[in-house]
């Protein structure tokens, strides 16, 4: 049991979320927060598909409820959705994961996952080490062998269950272990509902429950932009709270908030009115990110020796700071960053350096 604890509290946010997104959800009359409940919810009987049991949908935030674990607590967001993949955002209260799944050839797989992923990044096109949650055909008896020998099966197809969202009929997965066993419920149009373990040594079950639904929730985050104030030659951070969609990139967020100062104050904008910014690029094995800006960050720019590289050193702290990275890559027109003042050589990269700059105030 010591052996399942210290997984739980590492990986919760990854092995829970095997489904966080759903289709048209039934509503109550509470502004959409949560799936009808006490009503009971059939699933279809002809020929069901995994997607009816995991749709990809966007903007959707789920919270559940855990039960014998504080990291069974968690809430969900969807990050991205191309085709048939999704990114889910995972956070409990030990970390913050990400998990990326594919619906093909009637089997939906869980393809990668990381945790300590604070920061907003597409990996859908990441692999790891690939896992089948439900498989096709969606009926009692179909089972499969997960790579470390363990089976895996459907063991019902309209299972009443009860979770503090509702009443349902749902897809019961059941992964037999050495140690327990672990049941996990879906339900069609919402998606994963519900986790228990139950352990072979007769110790208490852990549990993790859907509480609420809602759809159109953004994920909202607190982001830390740098800013050079003229007066004082110096470095100053604001704190602002961005908004995510489904999809949104996040180039866009730096863009807008680069070239925006609180009216009527001191602070310069780093990006002049005119500049792209491109998306930003991560390479975690180099500890780097690379930012691409159009033309307009030099050309637009005028300013002296002393002012640009205040204004470099913002970008690369925002960037750096945001991405938990201590180098960060600038270039311009997909070729590095050369000005009458700075020229980045191949290899070359902006320190991140943060320390004592003060909030602005």
């Amino acid at each position: 049991m010591k052996k399942i604890a210290i997984t739980l509290i590492l990986l919760m946010a990854i092995f829970l979320t095997s489904c966080t997104s759903s289709n048209k959800t039934p509503q109550d009359n509470n502004n959409n927060k949560n799936p009808t409940p006490s009503a009971i919810i059939t699933p279809s009987e002809e020929n069901p598909k995994v997607s009816d049991y995991f749709p990809f949908k966007k903007d959707v935030y789920k919270r559940y409820k855990g039960n014998g674990n504080e990291y069974l607590d968690r809430e969900t967001y969807v990050d991205f959705i191309h085709e048939d993949k999704m990114q889910i955002r995972s956070i409990n209260p030990g970390t913050t994961a990400i998990i990326v799944y594919e619906i093909k050839d009637g089997a939906l797989k869980r393809l990668y996952s990381r945790g300590e992923a604070y920061y907003r990044y597409d990996y859908t096109s990441f692999k790891g080490d690939e896992e089948i949650l439900i498989k096709e055909p969606i009926k009692v008896g179909t089972s499969w062998t997960l790579k470390d020998g363990t089976v895996r099966s459907i063991t019902g197809i309209d299972k009443e269950i009860e979770t503090p969202s509702g009443k349902y009929k749902a897809l019961e997965i059941t992964t037999d272990e050495k140690d327990g066993s672990e049941v996990d419920y879906y339900v069609k149009d919402i998606g994963h509902v519900k986790y228990v373990y139950k352990p072979k040594d007769g110790s208490s079950a852990l549990l993790s429950e859907l509480e609420e639904m809602q759809e159109n929730k953004p994920l909202v985050q607190n982001i830390r932009f740098y800013f050079p104030d003229a007066s004082a030659e110096k470095q100053v951070y604001i704190d602002r709270n961005v908004e995510m969609l489904t999809n949104e990139d996040m180039k866009y967020k730096f863009q807008k908030e680069l070239k925006t100062v609180p009216e009527g104050s001191k602070l310069a904008k780093v990006l002049p009115k005119d500049t792209q910014v491109s998306t930003p690029i991560l390479d975690e094995e180099k500890g780097t990110v690379t930012i691409n800006f159009s033309s307009h960050l030099i050309n637009d720019a005028n300013a002296g020796a002393g002012f640009e590289s205040m204004l470099l050193h913002c970008i690369a702290n925002t960037f750096g700071d945001y991405y938990n990275v201590d180098k960060v890559v600038i270039t311009v027109d997909d070729k590095l960053y050369e000005s009458g003042h700075f020229m980045l050589k191949p290899g070359e990269y902006l320190s991140v350096d943060t320390k004592n700059i003060s909030q602005y105030k």
